[in-house]
Formats: C-alpha cells, sequence, structure tokens
C-alpha cells in the first residue's frame, strides 16, 4: 500500500523511544567483552549450513559473520545484554556437538562464550541435554549439569539450550533468568526450524529470549569465510549491526557500494526476522519508511538496488507489512500497476462456481484475476480436506537475495480454507487459484466472488468460437492456456490475437508425454505449469512447479505454434527435462545434462528435426567433435567432462547416435522398476550402474567407451560387461 497513504498513529511513548534510539551512538561491542570472548580463538567450524542472527539492540553485537549474497555479511554468532544478564546466540545448533567443538578454536569459543555469559570461570552451569558439551565445559573446571528445561535454573549463573522442547513456559523462564542476571548461550538453525515447523522466523522461540537484547534468528543463511569454517581474524564491518546501518540509512550519509549493500541486507535481516512492533526496531524502522517516501517503487527500467539501501528497505518493509496485513486491511500497492499489472477500474467483479477435483493436486486454475488490493472470497460447499487454499498471484518467485529488484521481491499470497468461507486479498493482484494438496481425494464445490475475468483456455472444454469472440479479449493483464499435460501463464497481449490455443496446447502436451514416455513415467500427479516473470530468482529459467521463465522473446514463442513446431524451444525443454530427472540416474556434473537428453528425445519424436539441432553448443556437428578430440588431447580430465554440461552431453550424443533411442528407454523403465535395496546410494555407485546398465541394453561393452571419456567407473561394474563385444565410436579413436 502506498506509505502516503498509511496513517499510523504511534504512541508517544513509542515516538519518543524513536527520537532516543535516533540519537544514540553506534552500537559497539566493548572491548573487553569481545576481547574475553574471542580470547586464544582464530577460526571456528561451521556446521552443516549455518544460518544467521539479525542484531540490532544498542547493547548487541556481532562476533562472527558469514558471507551472504555479493559482498555482505551476516551474523553467525552475536552477544548482548539483556536486563542484567548476558545472552550469546549461535545460528546453528550443531555448535554444541563433538564435531564442530572439536574443529578448530570452536570448543574454545563455546568455553569462552559459556565464561562470559555466566561471569565465572568456575560456575554452575546448566545445560539442557548436549552430553558433548557438558564433558566440554567440565573438562575446562565448570560445574555443568545436565538439566530439565523443566527445572527451576536458581543456583546457576548460565544456561545452554536449542530450541528443543522450548515451550511458551520454558522459554519465560529462561527469560526471566537472565533479565535478573543469568546467562544464557544458545543455539538454533533458523531455516532449518522454519522448514520443519512451517511457522515464521518472527516465532521462533529462542529469539522471544533474546529479542530483548536486539539479537533474533533469520531464516537466511551464510557461506564460510575459511576452509574449516568461520576467520575470525577478517575485519566485521560495523554495518554489519543493524542498528548500525539504520542510523547510516537515516542519517542519508553517501555510502560506498559495498557499504550500502551491508547496510541494506543488515536492516531487512532485522526486520523480516522481528515481530512487528518490536520497541527496539520498530521506531526507527517507521522513521526510515518515512524518509523514502514514494521513492522505493521499482521498475524494469528504474530497479532498486543495494546501491540505493534506503529505497530497498522502504520498498522491503512495504511488501513485508503487505503479506502479514489480514485481507480487509490490504491495499493496492502502487508498484503494482507496473507490475503484475493494473485491471481496468470498469471491469466487471464477477462470482463463478467451480467443481475442484481434490484427486489432482496443484493449482487449479479459475480464470479469474485479483485486481490489487480487493478482496476475494471462496465459499466452500461442504468439508475443505486439510491443505485446500485460496491462492492470489501466479509469479512465486522470491527475490529478497538479488542485488537489484526489478519487481517488488514478493508478489504473492495464500490463505488457508479452514471453513466455509475464506476472505483474501493481495497488495498485487494475481490470477486466482484453489490449491490442493497431495493425497486428497472427491470433489469440493466452491464460489469464487470478487474477481475480473482473464483470457482462460482450456483444451478440450474451451469453445474455439468463443476464444476468438470474447475470450482472449478479457480485461485481466494475465492469461492461462490449460493443457492436459502442461499449463502457460503469459501476460495477456502475448494471447490477444492467438488464433488457435487447440493446436499450440496439443503440442505442448506431445511434448511433455514425449519426455514421459522417455523415461517411463506413465502416472501424472498433475499438469506442469509455466509461468513467465519480470525477474527470476535463479538463473535465466528454473525448473519446478512452476517452471518460471523470463517476460522477452521465449515467452512469444511460447505461445506461438508455428515457431514451436520449426525451431523447439530449448529453454523450456530443458526445464522440464529437469523436473522429469532422477537423481538414480544423474550423477555429479550430469545435473545439467541428463535433463537436456530429455529435452533432444522430444526433436525427433514430436518437432520432427534432428536430435541434435535444439542448442547451438551441439548444432554444429564439427564444432562439437573438434571439442571432444580437444577433451582427449588433454588426457581426458574427469573435473573438466564434470564442469562443462555440453561437453558431457556430447558423449550422450555419441550413444544416441550409435544406438538410438530404444536403450535410454529400457534402462530408465529398469531404474523405475529397481528393488529399494539394489537402488545406487553414492555417485561411484551411480555411474557403475549406470556403465552396466546402458551396456547390457546396447549388448555392448561400455566399459572403455566410459575410459576414454575420463569418466570413473570401478573395475568391478566393467569386468561385469567383459563379455560383451566392446564398442567405440570412430571419432573416439581419432587423435
Amino acid at each position: 500500500m502506498p506509505t502516503s497513504d498509511r496513517n499510523w498513529a504511534w504512541p508517544a511513548l513509542l515516538l519518543s523511544l524513536a527520537l532516543l534510539l535516533l540519537t544514540r551512538p553506534a552500537a559497539t561491542a566493548p572491548p573487553e567483552d569481545r576481547t574475553r570472548l574471542l580470547d586464544g580463538v582464530r577460526t571456528i567450524a561451521a556446521p552443516g549450513l549455518p544460518g544467521s542472527l539479525a542484531v540490532y539492540g544498542p547493547e548487541a553485537f556481532p562476533l562472527v559473520a558469514g558471507k551472504t549474497d555479493g559482498t555482505a555479511r551476516a551474523a553467525v554468532i552475536a552477544a548482548g545484554r539483556l536486563g542484567k544478564g548476558r545472552v550469546v546466540a549461535l545460528a546453528h545448533d550443531g555448535y554444541f556437538n563433538a564435531e564442530a567443538l572439536g574443529t578448530a578454536d570452536t570448543g574454545r569459543l563455546i568455553r569462552n562464550a559459556v565464561a562470559w555469559a555466566a561471569g565465572d570461570e568456575k560456575a554452575r552451569v546448566a545445560v539442557v541435554g548436549l552430553p558433548a558439551l557438558r564433558d566440554l565445559l567440565t573438562a575446562a573446571g565448570m560445574d555443568a549439569r545436565t538439566v530439565s528445561l523443566r527445572e527451576e535454573l536458581a543456583g546457576y549463573r548460565a544456561v545452554v539450550v536449542t530450541h528443543q522442547g522450548m515451550d511458551a513456559a520454558a522459554v519465560e523462564r529462561v527469560r526471566v533468568f537472565a533479565e535478573a542476571g543469568g546467562g544464557v548461550v544458545a543455539a538454533s538453525t533458523g531455516w532449518g526450524w522454519v522448514q520443519i515447523t512451517g511457522r515464521p522466523i518472527a516465532e521462533h522461540p529462542l529469539s522471544a529470549i533474546t529479542r530483548g537484547a536486539g539479537v533474533v534468528w533469520t531464516d537466511g543463511t551464510v557461506e564460510r569465510t575459511a576452509p574449516a569454517g568461520f576467520d575470525l581474524t577478517l575485519p566485521l564491518s560495523p554495518l554489519v549491526h543493524a542498528g548500525e546501518a539504520l542510523t547510516a540509512l537515516l542519517e542519508k550519509r553517501v555510502l560506498d557500494p559495498a557499504d550500502a549493500a551491508q547496510s541494506s541486507t543488515s536492516v531487512l535481516l532485522a526486520a523480516r526476522s522481528s515481530v512487528p512492533g518490536d520497541p527496539l526496531l520498530a521506531p526507527r524502522l517507521q522513521a526510515l519508511r518515512k524518509a523514502a517516501g514514494m521513492a522505493g517503487q521499482p521498475s524494469e527500467r528504474d530497479p532498486v538496488s543495494t546501491r540505493t539501501p534506503l529505497r530497498r528497505v522502504a520498498l522491503a518493509l512495504d511488501v513485508d507489512e503487505a503479506q502479514r496485513l489480514a485481507p480487509d486491511a490490504v491495499r493496492a500497492h502502487p508498484a503494482a500497476a507496473d507490475f503484475p499489472g493494473a485491471v481496468p477500474a470498469d471491469a466487471p467483479r464477477v462470482t463463478r462456481r467451480l467443481t475442484v477435483d481434490l484427486s489432482v493436486p496443484g493449482w487449479k486454475s479459475t480464470g479469474l484475476y485479483a485486481a490489487p488490493g480487493e478482496r476475494i472470497t471462496l465459499t466452500v460447499t461442504g468439508a475443505p480436506p486439510r491443505g485446500v487454499a485460496l491462492r492470489i498471484g501466479a509469479h512465486t518467485d522470491a527475490l529478497w537475495h538479488l542485488a537489484a529488484w526489478k519487481r517488488a521481491p514478493e508478489i504473492t499470497r495464500t490463505f488457508p480454507v479452514r471453513g466455509e468461507r475464506t476472505a483474501g486479498a493481495g497488495a498485487f493482484g494475481g490470477p486466482i487459484y484453489v490449491t490442493v494438496p497431495d493425497n486428497a481425494t472427491g470433489k469440493l464445490d466452491v464460489t469464487l466472488s470478487g474477481g475480473v475475468e482473464a483470457p482462460y483456455f482450456r483444451r478440450g472444454e474451451t469453445s474455439p468460437a468463443d476464444w476468438k469472440s470474447s475470450n482472449r479479449l478479457r480485461p485481466a493483464p494475465w492469461a492461462e492456456l490449460q493443457g492436459e499435460e502442461l499449463i502457460l501463464t503469459v501476460p495477456s497481449t502475448h494471447v490477444r490475437a492467438l488464433e488457435d490455443p487447440e493446436a499450440l496446447l496439443k503440442l505442448w502436451d506431445q511434448a511433455v508425454r514425449a519426455q514421459e514416455e522417455l523415461v517411463s513415467r506413465t502416472e501424472r500427479k498433475r499438469p506442469e505449469r509455466i509461468v513467465v516473470d519480470r525477474q527470476i530468482s535463479a538463473g535465466y529459467m528454473h525448473s519446478g512447479y512452476p517452471i518460471m521463465a523470463p517476460i522477452d522473446d521465449t515467452a512469444r514463442l511460447a505461445v506461438d505454434e508455428p515457431r514451436l513446431r520449426a525451431e523447439g524451444s530449448w529453454g523450456y525443454l530443458h526445464e522440464l527435462g529437469h523436473n522429469l530427472q532422477s537423481g538414480e540416474w544423474t550423477f555429479d556434473g550430469t545435473g545439467e545434462v541428463t535433463n537436456n537428453v530429455l529435452a533432444m528425445y522430444v526433436y525427433p519424436q514430436v518437432l520432427k528435426l534432428p536430435f541434435d539441432g535444439g542448442h547451438p553448443a551441439i548444432r554444429n556437428r564439427a564444432a562439437r567433435l573438434e571439442r571432444v578430440r580437444k577433451h582427449l588431447a588433454a588426457g581426458a580430465p574427469f573435473s573438466t567432462w564434470k564442469s562443462d554440461p555440453f561437453l558431457a552431453l556430447s558423449m550422450y550424443i555419441q550413444l544416441i547416435d550409435g544406438f538410438g533411442w530404444e536403450p535410454f528407454q529400457k534402462v530408465f523403465a529398469e531404474y523405475r522398476s529397481l528393488p529399494a535395496g539394489d537402488r545406487p546410494k553414492g555417485d561411484d555407485q551411480k555411474r557403475d550402474q549406470w556403465l552396466v546398465h546402458l551396456s547390457r541394453a546396447t549388448g555392448r561393452n561400455l566399459g572403455p567407451f566410459y575410459q576414454a571419456w575420463g569418466v570413473p567407473t570401478s573395475e568391478t561394474a566393467r569386468n561385469s560387461v567383459r563379455e560383451l563385444p566392446a564398442w567405440m565410436p570412430a571419432e573416439l579413436s581419432v587423435k
């Protein structure tokens, strides 16, 4: 919603607090605290995939930081004061395990942290579980005792916990203990907690303890800064502290690109991980929004980037708030008119009755579109199964991690359907769907009210005459074309002149079925989806549900049946192949290869084009063979093969040239029927089994062929097919 439209009525207390916080000096760790915590520590472990922390309290400070995207950093370990006590937070619970404690200086840092929190190196410490940590502390001379979260903490100077078992009562007990002067050392993997619980990160139980210090867990991740984990001797920007970053933005300091990126990263982590109204943070965030005004709206020509951190943070706060508002409080965001687009004010708002087939999971297209900020009502007849939801918007890619935003970073919303009537609204609007969970059965009658009609063609149901006369001219800015195997979501402008969706969708259905035929997949839970977007979260396109692709010429190609037949669409077929890939026949180095085998199959089977004619990197046979010869001349290093997908694909092309498609189809079918105990485990077994299966399917010993290419297989695997006649394409013997 527009910043200028908000009527913020902060209590006088919060306004006073805001003024106080705005004039506070930057938060820095007291030198003696940092010295004590890092005594004897240079490098520590990075267990698993470490999460991150947001640090914003005036008496809190980041201690260890990892790499986020670009040049920015985020705290992995932080400390601070909470009332009369002290807290240390760690962004991975693996720090308390024996392996991490024994890596580099990790054990020393944890001992220092517990001693600092307790205020005494010989203190009595309560340890909730965590036997390896208890033993470490005991060996260091502390009186470390295993306790239950149900026990009182009287008599202890510090407590060490993870989020495990932290119910509301335990959280309150530990928080009160800290504020009264106790120490708390707490570890959790924020992103993992979100995945397991499905709850927003702001509800993390440990954050409820440390929030008063201005430290909370985030759902982000970080990368290492040293081979063993994190190098603590590296300089740490003061802007990793979100409070300092906020001060820099509010003072409108001129920041270099690195500091601008760091400031926006730090503030966004804090804003998106804290609870609304956090007294340490909310007043300052509101001041920042007012300072930015309406400047934060993104567009194709004027992206909001890390180089303009004030705009970036203001937009992020707008979007984050819009994602949390109740439907009746949602208003159209000003950026919605630019993307995904405005709805004509005079377009009729309609009511539509639908019957939803619950046996097919996924998004159910309705042919309706929600105008930005407008309420949509879903009414059901009967009891909806758990997991049914009302979805507004098809553009599911979240862009928070990207350095520049050409549209708002998150623009879709879902609303669980738990009763007879469900209301929903999205600040950005979008196509309306009813989403169905896996394993539901039966049918569900629903009524949708408040939407605008969108161009919508369903193969076998929509009349071609109706499509031409009126359907394709419906007013919503986005259209959907639904086949039996694939659904396309494109701007309505792309289909206004489309004459024959039936022929187009028939071609797409044939392409999807061809790939399924190759991998012997006979069952399909739901149609595939392709959604085009202004900005993609990763790569040029990416696979998934939906497949996401850019709004460029490929988007127009997707709805142009004659062009598709004439030239194919490597990008879309590549991503569809990803969705059908099996990890059992995709080993290291072939993640971007075996899906291309599926893409190539469509060219001769459906498009009647050469199977190797889809991509420029393989289309020229002479250039392709020269690339192979150079690889052989260099000794056929497997590391090169793994890092060059089109070089690796050339090996598969030789097999297809030599034996056709039947052996591949046979082997893929064999993999689908393998007993659980016979399925490959690990990369070595994957390469071995692929060699053996394909050798037997072709009736040829492919061991020497694999060796010539430099792809490792075991002697046992090669010996198992040695009785077959060896095969080698002539081009591999040319040096």
